[in-house]
C-alpha cells in the first residue's frame, strides 16, 4: 500500500464534495445524493482489496 491510494481516495472525496455542492445549489438534490453514493462506492472499490488482505492477515495471526 502506499500514499497513492490515500491520495486517490482524497481526490475522489474532494471532487464528489464539489460536485454535490454545485448540484445542491442548482436545486438538484436528488442527483447530488446519487453523486455522493457513487463516490462512496468508487472509494470502497478502491480499498476493497486492502481490506481483504487485512482480514487474511488477522486470520493468519490469530489462527482462526
Amino acid at each position: 500500500m502506499g500514499i497513492e491510494i490515500i491520495l486517490k481516495v482524497a481526490g475522489i472525496g474532494i471532487l464528489v464534495a464539489i460536485a454535490c455542492q454545485l448540484l445542491k445549489q442548482s436545486g438538484r438534490d436528488d442527483i447530488a445524493m446519487i453523486t455522493g453514493l457513487a463516490g462512496l462506492v468508487l472509494s470502497l472499490m478502491l480499498i476493497l482489496s486492502y481490506v481483504g488482505s487485512l482480514f487474511n492477515t488477522v486470520i493468519q495471526i490469530f489462527g482462526l
